[in-house]
């Protein structure tokens, strides 16, 4: 499982502040650069390099992991090739030979956040931003935007669960990520962020594996996504969640939330090689 799953679960659980001037949700903000490559060195309990691929403004990006993993003496070799569009995340583990196909969550969002009216989606927005900040500060985090420059880019700082990422302001790319949860320590830093055309290649599915489609997660998304919708709709859900966490406590989570958080820490703990194989 490469890191751009975990990034997507975190942009869409904290939510975005606003809607920027000309796009049409929440989740449809542009990178500042129609296409790029990003290259990543990776140290810790995983060792390598990863190269991102990005076009139309990050709403297609192609990232290509290769790690080793040591654990009880062994070396564990990780290549994958991740590729996501709008409607799309495709995951293949090259080693395995293995490959599945899920909806990408954000589209169920934009459907669901699509069927209300204008003064709901300005009340969406709003609850979304207490709520991100709410459930961050419950898990012993907090979200800020702009608060870190990195190869030029002005960056958001999102920390949860023993990560600190910092991704380029209003998307889910990272730039730099550290994490230190349960003894386990990985660093992921971009190093150089190359702007201009990207080959198509980079978008093409490896040879002689196929994806197949993972109907549980979709599922789970689509529901995910109506419930989310349905719940920033009430102002009243947002402040019930934030009262415990003023006072210090984790804020009491639904039956959905509580099936986020065991899907982040299920991708967390393939992100750093501790799933099973």
């Amino acid at each position: 499982m490469g890191q751009k799953s975990l990034f997507l679960f975190m942009v869409l659980l904290l939510f975005p502040a606003s809607v920027p001037a000309g796009e049409e949700s929440p989740w449809e903000a542009r990178l500042p650069f129609e296409s790029a490559t990003i290259h990543y060195t990776i140290n810790g309990i995983e060792d390598g390099s990863e190269v991102l691929y990005v076009r139309k403004y990050g709403r297609e990006v192609a990232t290509y992991h290769t790690a080793n993993t040591f654990m009880l003496g062994m070396k564990i070799v990780n290549e994958t090739v991740d590729i996501d569009n709008p409607d799309w995340l495709y995951q293949f583990d090259l080693t395995e030979k293995t490959g599945t196909k899920s909806v990408n969550p954000e589209k169920y969002l934009i459907e669901e956040y699509n069927k209300l009216s204008e003064e709901e989606k300005k009340l969406v927005v709003k609850n979304g931003e207490k709520r991100g900040v709410a459930m961050a500060e419950g898990f012993g985090g907090a979200v800020q935007q702009n608060v870190k420059t990195i190869l030029g880019y002005s960056c958001d700082r999102a920390e949860m669960m023993g990560t600190v990422a910092y991704t380029i302001h209003g998307s889910g790319i990272p730039l730099l990520v550290e994490n230190n949860m349960m003894g386990l320590v990985m660093k992921i830093e971009a190093t150089t962020i190359d702007v201009g055309e990207v080959a198509d290649k980079y978008f093409r599915f490896p040879e002689g594996i196929e994806a197949h489609f993972d109907s549980r997660s979709d599922a789970i998304a689509r529901e995910m996504a109506r419930q989310t919708i349905a719940e920033l709709k009430n102002p009243e859900n947002v402040e019930k969640k934030r009262l415990p966490v003023l006072k210090g406590q984790h804020p009491q989570m639904t039956p959905e939330e509580q099936e986020q958080m065991q899907q982040a820490m299920e991708l967390l703990k393939g992100m750093f090689g501790t799933q099973s194989q």
